[in-house]
């Protein structure tokens, strides 16, 4: 029922007013496609008496009631439990599809990288930073020496603080940083061992690793002109090097 009216007002409407009332409140779904004479009509009455009956309701006009009756859908929409199903299903198709990406020899080749590095740089930038900080949290509980590179100027000087005897591990949603890039070329050239940690493939990253993961990530919404994606898988990788080598 989308007019509830006191019973007051109810009883000061007309035979014919209570009838287009009737007919408003069980053609809900229907009121946003018709107009004051289609409503009238399907009533029997007139288009002034519609006009009439919708402001005693105590709305400016038909424009009011449809505004009412689609924030009123919205609403329902989203507390529908479908809407809470389907976010969940696009977390759960993120972690199994990451999941089944992740290749066990990949893995492997990144503990032995890390195990046999002086130092351990994690490059991220963004909100991607984020997950860098965390995983350079546990290394540092396990005793490694790790490093996080996300500032800029960092980056292009990363020919200055890396050497042949460390291990880069890049991380990166959809590789839409050209720093990320030159940092993977230019650690190459020193002799480090480059690691690539993306959720997106082919790119250039991949030119210049030794071993890339490749996640699967989801859309979470849009603000500000961006469109924001699920960093889950990123986690979901960087907890599988940290737990294996926690072993």
């Amino acid at each position: 029922m989308i007019i509830d009216l006191q019973k007051e007002i109810y009883q000061n409407l007309s035979s014919t007013e209570k009838q287009v009332l009737k007919f408003l409140n069980n053609n809900e779904d229907k009121i946003p496609f018709l107009s004051i004479t289609q409503i009238a009509k399907k009533s029997f009455t007139s288009s002034a008496t519609v006009s009439r009956t919708i402001q005693k309701c105590g709305f400016s006009g038909i424009n009011e009631l449809r505004y009412k009756i689609s924030t009123k859908k919205n609403k329902k929409e989203l507390e529908s439990p479908y809407v809470v199903n389907n976010i969940l299903a696009k977390s759960y198709r993120e972690c199994t599809k990451t999941i089944d990406n992740i290749s066990s020899t990949s893995i492997f080749q990144t503990i032995e990288f890390m195990k046999n590095s002086r130092r351990i740089f994690i490059v991220a930038r963004g909100f991607t930073a984020l997950i860098a900080e965390e995983f350079q949290m546990y290394l540092q509980l396990l005793k490694y020496d790790a490093v996080i590179v996300k500032d800029v100027m960092w980056m292009k000087n990363i020919h200055k603080i890396v050497s042949n005897k460390d291990v880069v591990i890049i991380l990166s949603l959809q590789n839409s940083t050209p720093e990320l890039v030159e940092t993977a070329r230019t650690a190459k050239k020193c002799g480090a061992k480059i690691v690539i940690c993306c959720c997106k493939t082919p790119t250039n990253l991949e030119k210049y690793s030794d071993v890339t993961i490749i996640g699967h990530t989801e859309e979470v919404m849009k603000a500000g002109g961006q469109t924001v994606y699920s960093r889950v898988p990123l986690l979901i990788i960087t907890r599988t090097i940290i737990e294996y080598i926690g072993l």
